[in-house]
């Protein structure tokens, strides 16, 4: 059991919070096995030379990932931090090969698309699964604590390495919980196996989610309730006011 109340302040406080074992190293195993196969499946010319993949629609691909971005525990915390009717923006998979050296601080969306200064307050939470045991040495992510309260984007050189930075290591089966608008990046991948994680961004129904989630729960066969609230099937859809 882990204490959400706890949880939720140490975001507040240091931008986020890495709970450990939400789900068994088995669990972990089987969720690596699954992207692994869609890692093969889809890495192109240009996935080879930046030694890293993205895989977006994941949710559509294997039902074991639609079951971890509706996982109850996850989707507790992000109702206590950020609202009932909570959504989910975005829930991909991000893969670090060996070699992989670039460094990139950065806040996720929504908060690149919006101008600086950013409005305080609690409105996306990024979710971070560890797909395989996160270190120093095989490209863990790493972050600015406090950064989430700062009002805007990474400043300085975004490519280098910062003094105030700290790497987040952690098992897999883990989950970082972070505010969204945190700064972070990946660090090298020093090793000769590939790290893996999810990502998933949930926020409040007045965003327009960076994914077409509506497009992916069209593509589900009877999702649940809580499966059509976080693929956005209950934000409301622009249309025209009157005649």
């Amino acid at each position: 059991m882990h204490d959400i109340e706890a949880i939720i302040a140490e975001i507040d406080e240091r931008g986020y919070c890495c709970v450990p074992n939400v789900i068994s190293p088995e669990r972990a195993d089987a969720a690596r096995s699954a992207l692994h196969r869609l890692l093969r499946e889809e890495m192109t010319d240009a996935d080879r030379q930046g030694c890293t993949q993205r895989v977006g629609r994941i949710v559509v691909k294997d039902p074991l990932f639609l079951e971890l971005m509706s996982n109850a525990f996850v989707v507790d915390v992000w109702k206590a931090y950020l609202g009932d009717d909570i959504m989910c923006a975005t829930f991909s998979a991000n893969t670090v090969y060996p070699g992989h050296a670039n460094i990139g601080w950065h806040s996720d969306y929504p908060y690149w698309s919006i101008q600086p200064p950013w409005p305080p307050g609690r409105f996306a939470g990024q979710t971070v699964w560890m797909l395989d045991d996160f270190t120093e040495e095989n490209g863990a992510t790493a972050v600015v604590p406090g950064s989430h309260a700062k009002g805007h984007p990474p400043d300085g050189n975004t490519g280098a390495w910062r003094e105030d930075g700290q790497v987040l290591t952690g098992t897999r089966g883990s989950v970082v919980f972070a505010h969204g608008a945190w700064w972070h990046t990946a660090r090298p991948n020093l090793t000769e196996q590939s790290r893996s994680c999810l990502l998933g961004m949930y926020l409040k129904p007045c965003f327009i989610p960076q994914e077409d989630m509506r497009g992916q729960l069209a593509e589900l066969e009877d999702p649940s309730e809580l499966v059509q609230q976080l693929l956005c099937g209950r934000q409301h859809v622009p249309r025209n006011v009157g005649a």
